[in-house]
């Protein structure tokens, strides 16, 4: 399996970083976030406020890892817009 690697700018809106294919078994995934703001993982109604849509919160120069499998999908909001291309996702497809 190859090692997939992209660079991602986020926004104040939900923003797809991966979207795993139909078949595919579970696969980790890593979430780099190298901006100076915070920004939060969760489905497409992810928000980057305390509550209900709520998501992950990585921290400025954070990391997380998730395991996700086929048809998910991955989205995040930036707490204050991100610089371009400072999240990124790495995983193994």
């Amino acid at each position: 399996m190859p090692l997939i690697h992209t660079n991602i700018t986020v926004g104040t809106t939900p923003t797809p970083l991966l979207t795993v294919p139909n078949g595919t078994g579970y696969i980790a995934v890593q979430v780099n976030n190298r901006d100076s703001a915070a920004i939060y993982l969760g489905d497409s109604t992810v928000t980057n406020t305390v509550g209900i849509n709520g998501g992950q919160n990585i921290a400025a120069s954070g990391t997380v890892q998730i395991w996700m499998r086929g048809n998910d999908t991955l989205y995040a909001v930036s707490a204050a817009g991100t610089s371009t291309g400072a999240v990124s996702v790495i995983y193994s497809a």
